[in-house]
């Protein structure tokens, strides 16, 4: 008799679990010798060997790869047979744990800070208007009602209606989507953390940042950042490529510089594409190592969701630490009239750029026009953050199924 035919005829087909089990698990070796048997087990990550002196009755048909149940010293029991290789993916359990752990931390942290968890959908109207990002589009359909509807790539906009709705502190850990992003660095499905302060400002997020790492080394026990610096854009750019920036820059002059830095810009075509590719090439690359690193006020083009300093610039930051960006954070816009306007330039450099175009949210600008309090919010990247306490390099490492 062999294998198919035992399991196709003498088999008594997935069995339930049997209460007096002595042990179970899936087959990671068999060895068998003069009649004896002896059989290594995964379960949980941890290995067991099972002996028996005599070999059970039709053992012989068990593979490497079958889930078996040893229930005495001479009944061995086929719960699943192995009858194709499993997906290429791992199950870890001690980077889950670490996962989990970490995750109750962050909570943890804002809970005793007093801000309250809010949940905010995902599927929205408007997945944020971010001219680089590509969204996944979906259909609503309710009767002869049918609506396009997008993934968030981030919870800001609902999370800003309830600062307008009364929300004072407010957090979210929320999954978010952004088309064609699978890098080491990046999964087209991740979680964002989002805090907001209303009647606050940007400065007191930037605290919010260093206290939130400071926690999670603390408790985590990680070595902590060697050093909290920080750098205005135009700082680093004179820095690392000797050159004045202003928020008067032109595209013609960033154009200059690139080819003077040696930057490849053949595919640029707008000033935030030279601005990118010069910042990332020559700028970024350099901010690793251990030291928290706070880049602040961006040039007006790239100022995003942020309000204006009173010399022009961005009243935004980035934070990175470990050679990873961390987050983005906003001393967020207020004024409806001009909102309006840098959503639809948004737009415009997406059709540009022929990406998915979208339709805003009138709900949100219902918001804002009835009015939404100054207020400083940031979006932290919750797997950049736990690549950076551990060492890790590739995001897919910390999923069971990354794509």
């Amino acid at each position: 008799m062999d294998r198919n035919t035992f399991l196709n005829q003498h088999w008594t087909s997935y069995p339930a679990m049997p209460a007096d089990a002595k042990a179970a698990g899936r087959i990671y070796q068999i060895v068998r010798e003069a009649g004896e048997l002896e059989i290594t087990l995964i379960r949980d990550g941890k290995e067991q060997i099972v002996s028996f002196e005599k070999a059970p009755p039709q053992s012989e048909f068990l593979i490497e790869g079958d889930i078996v149940a040893a229930v005495s010293a001479t009944e061995l029991i086929l719960l699943a047979p192995n009858k194709a290789a499993l997906p290429n993916r791992t199950y870890n359990k001690d980077i889950l744990e670490k996962w989990n752990r970490y995750v109750e931390e962050v909570r943890h942290f804002f809970r005793r800070k007093d801000f309250v968890e809010v949940k905010t959908p995902s599927l929205v109207v408007c997945p944020g208007t971010e001219p680089s990002l590509d969204v996944f589009l979906t259909e609503l359909k309710v009767g002869s009602r049918k609506e396009k509807l997008y993934l968030p790539t981030s919870p800001e906009l609902h999370l800003k209606k309830a600062l307008a709705l009364g929300a004072e502190k407010i957090f979210e850990i929320a999954p978010c989507f952004r088309n064609g992003e699978v890098t080491e660095r990046h999964q087209p499905e991740f979680n964002m953390l989002e805090w907001y302060r209303a009647y606050d400002n940007l400065g007191t997020i930037k605290q919010d940042v260093i206290d939130l790492v400071q926690h999670l080394v603390k408790v985590l026990k990680f070595p902590a950042p060697r050093k909290i610096l920080s750098y205005s854009v135009a700082e680093l750019f004179k820095i690392h490529c000797g050159f004045d920036f202003t928020p008067e820059t032109t595209k013609e002059e960033l154009k200059a510089l690139a080819q003077k830095l040696n930057v490849d810009v053949h595919s640029a075509e707008s000033i935030d594409d030279f601005f990118f590719l010069i910042f990332m090439e020559k700028i970024e690359s350099q901010l690793h190592g251990e030291d928290l690193i706070f880049v602040e006020k961006y040039p007006p083009y790239q100022a995003a969701l942020a309000r204006l300093t009173p010399d022009g610039w961005g009243d935004r930051f980035e934070a990175y630490w470990q050679g990873l960006e961390l987050c983005n954070a906003f001393h967020e816009l207020n004024d409806p009239q001009i909102q309006r306007q840098r959503s639809e330039e948004d737009l415009e450099k997406k059709q540009q750029s022929h990406k998915e175009m979208i339709a805003l949210d009138p709900e949100f600008f219902q918001c804002l026009d009835a009015g939404l309090p100054p207020s400083g919010g940031v979006a932290l990247g919750v797997e950049r953050l736990f690549m950076a306490l551990h060492g890790i390099r590739n995001i897919s490492d910390i999923s069971v199924f990354p794509k």
